[in-house]
């Protein structure tokens, strides 16, 4: 049947109420056309009963159902109801706004709506109001759900009502509806008797209007027996017969196959003075149709043609749609009877896309074609979209899983009927979206109909045979390009064909070979495998590209790649391949003019690179650079000499005359590179810390893109140490599908190295090997990784990764990799110790390690180095071992590892320090002593009796007593080395030893001797005053306070004041006293 009453009553109260809270929507008559509603009856007395074509009339003697609002600002009484209401006030918005749009609900919406109240708990399932329901109850109609069938729709009904039950004794609105959707679905009603008897009991005795509505219900279901049952007690009570009643009737008999019976009813209405109306002859036709009599049925539209208004018609359209064999003559009688106002507009008449929805369901694709084929071709003015008619009825044909030929038979007969010129377009976009195996079909389609095509059209086909065919289905989709005659742009293949052939990139030569062979030109993809191996660091395969195909090159994306290669190349010390490579991309450059060596250069000095602190190291690339008779601006060459205006004056000298030679008159910087020196423009990788989190504030605060910030950001944190930030900004980046590069995936795996996740940290450099197979991990971070490899007691695996990262590239080493390889040390000394103890005969496991460390060229001898191997010793509280190994070591390498540590720990030993004794089994106080003479005898021997005594006087300091640090000090024969004591006071003050050195100051007082103890004191203030640590400087002066024998000098209170007043802290009296501070 056609749309109800009540629901133009819902999309009115709808406009009004969302005109009431301030919210414009288009009104319902936005399609350019009135809907077809019917006139309401008033009911002041008893209705005039209508006939049963207008049926859906009938609620209007009751309350309007309406959607109620969505109560988006309501508060929950409770907080355990929050989410429920706000999940259920998000469905209802999506179904209101569906029903808006394209006049019918989506089972879909409902059923999901349905479903959260039946699973919520009881105490939650007020969230939708009486009227909410009352409006989905009345939806269930053919109208407006036309995917579901009318068995579907009535258990739709029967589960909504459940839920009323739950929230209100059902009124009479609510039962109008009821008998309503029984009517339009020709649903049969079983028991009425039980129904009138509950009707009865809560709202009273039964009226006419109630048995007219009951009529029509056993009438549209053909139950005779029934309908005669309700006759018989309209007669106890009076009622008249109207109309309607005649057609309720009418329409039984003919469903119950009893033409006669329909005469009958005709006879029995004129000799009541009922004289048969349109909609009574609309409901004749119905019945014809129903039972097989197509010519009578012709026979009456021809009679009566022009009385039909456009919802019998439909009426009757319905009727013929749903026989088994359909009368296409007929269906277009119909279809041209309608009225021009209700058919001539730009989409399909809601109506009749309700019946195109049902004949997709029910596998009659092709009759909806024809239908909406009868349909006139809408006229567009200027300021309306062109591609809107039937639009729906193409999103239908996914959800219905309507055939391809079918899709494309409708869009083209749209496109040829003129009644939307775009539905090819429309329909290649909706297969994009939702069915991307038969894109490629419509695209054929598109490109026959005349219509270009453009890259971005395949963008989903990439990824969909990508995911689907691996890179094999990327090339394919790129052969079907060629054939339809469509080149890759540039997007195309930086973003979707290049980022998915990681594999075949493997080999670049044959790799465009292969995209050659697919449509894609050498010169097109050439710069971009460049810039992908230059990522990787694979120079010789760019050398190899580059003499292979002389093809002329956008330089200037290169720039970034090339910077990051040349961080590698000053780590590797491998300046002359890295001119070679910077010569043969000039020699391709598309744009002669332009400074292409200035602006590379001037990039890898920006100010977050390491590069532009280091002038001898630039040197070393510009050298090689002249070599090659490169050149540059003169704007590059000055502000690249600024940036050697602090190194030494030979350095700097050396990099003016290089520049003198390079400069060239001619070359030009380009536009985007600023000239300034140290002016750079402000990208996010040259940016601090800080900076990148403002920065990412801010793009967050504007819905912009934030992946390269946080790419960055998530390396800086890592290297700065902030490893929670690091955390956090991964899975953030995880959560954003952030594209991850080579730098970003180091920087992931040495913060699992921090974090000492061995799991994640294996499982991060499986993925950056496999990603970025050319990337070469720095030496410290593969150390660092050793290390913890390690820590977790896997010592072999440790060494062979180390092994292996030797066999394949060289290693660098030197000072910038000894505190991880002093860590890696250190926890071999560890495990070995945990392991067992080896005899003090044979080679330490430390040692076999820093030979094979020194053997690969991870480092050479340090005396820093050396610390673990004798640690290990300490660790197993082998005293004699220790000992033993301290003269070993000095003898062979001239160096004293640990030797403050090891004078210390045999001070307190000597003095007979229990807790030091029991750390080492079998070692005596008298043993001690002498272990402690023959280190000593060592220390002179390599560094002389001055170092070795300042050496142990700050181990007294340490360790000893004030009696012992005094009876050295007073030795006449005990010679200093000053300038050494001084730096070590210096070292132990930043370690926070301030003890110690209070020790040294007060052994030395009263000693006319060149330590000063006043020095001492000004030393550990000075170093409180660096880490602005006043709570300590304060301390440190209650010490000397309370010394009665010490008097502290007035520039160290005034260099406390200072500090104090810095900090804002209140001076105490004593100090502002002695200060004078008023």
């Amino acid at each position: 049947m056609l749309r109800t009453h009540l629901f133009q009553n819902v999309r009115l109260q709808f406009q009004l109420r969302r005109v009431a809270v301030g919210v414009a929507i288009a009104p319902p008559t936005a399609r350019g056309c009135l809907h077809y509603a019917m006139p309401m009856i008033s009911r002041t007395i008893m209705p005039a009963l209508q006939p049963l074509a207008n049926s859906y009339t009938t609620a209007a003697t009751t309350p309007v159902a309406r959607p109620a609002p969505s109560h988006k600002k309501r508060v929950a009484k409770a907080s355990d109801r929050v989410n429920t209401t706000v999940s259920l006030d998000d469905l209802w918005t999506q179904l209101e706004q569906h029903y808006q749009q394209h006049n019918v609900l989506r089972q879909e919406h409902c059923e999901r709506l349905l479903t959260l109240l039946e699973v919520a708990p009881k105490e939650q399932q007020n969230t939708l109001t009486a009227e909410q329901l009352h409006f989905l109850l009345g939806a269930c109609v053919p109208e407006l759900l036309p995917t579901l069938s009318s068995k579907e729709r009535g258990d739709l009904f029967r589960r909504l009502w459940a839920q009323l039950l739950k929230v209100e004794q059902p009124s009479m609105a609510h039962y109008y509806t009821q008998l309503q959707i029984l009517h339009e679905n020709q649903l049969p009603l079983t028991d009425h008797r039980a129904l009138l008897a509950e009707i009865a009991a809560y709202n009273g005795a039964a009226d006419a209007s109630l048995y007219s509505a009951l009529l029509d219900v056993a009438g549209a279901s053909g139950n005779m027996r029934q309908a005669t049952e309700l006759l018989s007690d309209m007669r106890e009570r009076s009622f008249p017969l109207s109309e309607r009643n005649f057609q309720a009737l009418l329409l039984g008999h003919a469903r119950s196959g009893d033409l006669p019976g329909v005469e009958t009813v005709l006879i029995s209405m004129r000799a009541a003075g009922i004289a048969p109306s349109a909609s009574t002859q609309a409901l004749c036709f119905v019945a014809y149709v129903e039972n097989g009599e197509l010519p009578r049925a012709r026979d009456l539209l021809r009679q009566h043609a022009s009385n039909f208004n456009a919802p019998q018609l439909i009426q009757m359209l319905r009727a013929v749609l749903a026989a088994q064999q359909v009368d296409v003559q007929l269906m277009q009688q119909l279809v041209a009877q309608l009225p021009a106002d209700y058919v001539n507009d730009i989409d399909v008449p809601p109506a009749i896309n309700s019946l195109c929805i049902q004949m997709l369901y029910r596998d009659q694709a092709a009759l909806m074609i024809q239908l909406v084929g009868m349909l006139p071709a809408p006229k567009f003015n200027d300021k309306q979209n062109i591609d809107g008619y039937a639009a729906y009825l193409l999103q239908e044909l996914f959800r219905a899983r309507t055939p391809l030929e079918q899709m494309l038979q409708f869009a083209l007969q749209l496109r040829q009927h003129g009644q939307n010129p775009r539905a090819l377009e429309v329909l290649t976009e909706l297969a994009l979206r939702r069915q991307p195996s038969i894109a490629l079909s419509c695209l054929e389609a598109l490109n026959a109909a005349g219509e270009p095509l453009r890259p971005h059209y395949f963008w989903p086909l990439l990824l969909q045979h990508h995911k689907r065919e691996g890179e094999r289905g990327v090339l394919q989709v790129l052969g079907d390009m060629q054939r339809l005659g469509v080149e890759c742009d540039e997007p195309t293949l930086r973003q979707y064909v290049l980022a998915n052939l990681n594999q075949t990139l493997q080999q670049p030569a044959q790799a465009l070979q292969q995209l050659d062979a697919v449509g894609v030109r050498p010169s097109q993809v050439l710069v971009h495998v460049l810039s992908q191996l230059l990522q990787q660091l694979d120079l010789q395969a760019a050398l190899d590209l580059l003499q292979r195909y002389p093809t002329r090159l956008q330089l200037t994306t290169l720039l970034q790649p090339l910077t990051t290669l040349a961080v590698h190349m000053r780590a590797t010390k491998r300046y002359q391949a890295f001119a070679q490579l910077i010569q043969s991309l000039q020699q391709r450059s598309l744009q002669r003019q332009d400074d292409f060596v200035g602006a590379l250069l001037l990039q890898m000095c920006g100010p977050q690179m390491r590069l532009r602190q280091e002038p001898a190291t630039l040197l070393r690339f510009l050298h090689e650079m002249q070599r090659l008779q490169l050149h540059i601006s003169p704007a590059a060459a000055e502000s690249l000499l600024s940036l050697g205006s602090n190194s030494d004056t030979d350095t700097r000298q050396s990099l003016a005359n290089t520049l003198q030679k390079m400069r060239n008159a001619e070359l030009q910087l380009p536009a985007d590179t600023v000239l300034a020196v140290g002016g750079f423009i402000k990208h996010p990788r040259d940016m601090s810390r800080e900076e990148l989190e403002c920065h990412l504030i801010e793009l967050e605060a504007k819905k912009l893109n934030t992946r390269g910030v946080l790419r960055r950001l998530l390396q800086l944190c890592v290297r700065d140490g902030h490893l929670e930030r690091a955390l956090e900004l991964q899975a953030k980046c995880d959560a954003l599908r952030v594209q991850t590069s080579a730098g970003m995936l180091a920087a992931i795996f040495d913060l699992h190295i921090k974090l000492k996740n061995l799991p994640r940290a294996q499982q991060s450099l499986q993925r950056l090997q496999t990603t970025y197979p050319g990337f070469l991990v720095d030496e410290h971070k593969l150390i660092d990784y050793a290390a913890l490899l390690v820590e977790k007691g896997q010592l072999e695996e440790a060494k062979e990764l180390l092994q292996q990262r030797a066999a394949q590239h060289k290693i660098t080493g030197g000072d910038y990799v000894i505190k991880n390889v002093w860590q890696l040390l250190t926890n071999v000394a560890k495990m070995a110790a945990n392991n067992s103890a080896s005899a003090s005969s044979s080679p330490t496991s430390t040692l076999e390690m820093f030979n094979f460390l020194r053997k690969l060229g991870y480092c050479q001898t340090h005396n820093a180095l050396l610390g673990p191997v004798l640690r290990e010793w300490l660790y197993r509280g082998d005293l004699d071992g220790a000992v033993a190994e301290f003269q070993r070591l000095a003898k062979r390498h001239n160096h004293t590892p640990l030797q403050f540590e090891l004078l210390s720990l045999l001070v307190k030993l000597s003095n007979g320090d229990e807790t030091e004794l029991a750390r080492f089994p079998g070692t005596t106080k008298e043993s001690a002593q002498q272990h402690l003479v023959t280190v000593t005898s060592t220390v002179s021997r390599v560094h002389g009796a001055a170092n070795m005594n300042s050496a142990l006087l700050l181990a007294l300091a340490e360790s000893g007593t004030e009696t012992q640090l005094r009876r050295l000090i007073i030795n006449p024969e005990f010679r200093l080395n000053h300038e050494l004591l001084l730096k070590n006071c210096e070292h132990l003050g930043q370690e926070g030893a301030v003890s110690t050195l209070l020790r040294l100051a007060r052994g030395v007082r009263g000693l006319q001797r060149t330590i000063d103890e006043q020095r001492i004191y000004d030393m550990l203030l000075s170093q409180f005053t660096k880490t602005n640590n006043y709570e300590g400087a304060l301390d440190l002066y209650e010490r000397l306070e309370a010394d009665d024998e010490l008097k502290v000098s007035q520039e160290f209170i005034r260099n406390l004041v200072k500090l104090l007043q810095l900090n804002n802290i209140e001076i105490p009296s004593s100090i502002a006293m002695r200060a004078q501070i008023r």
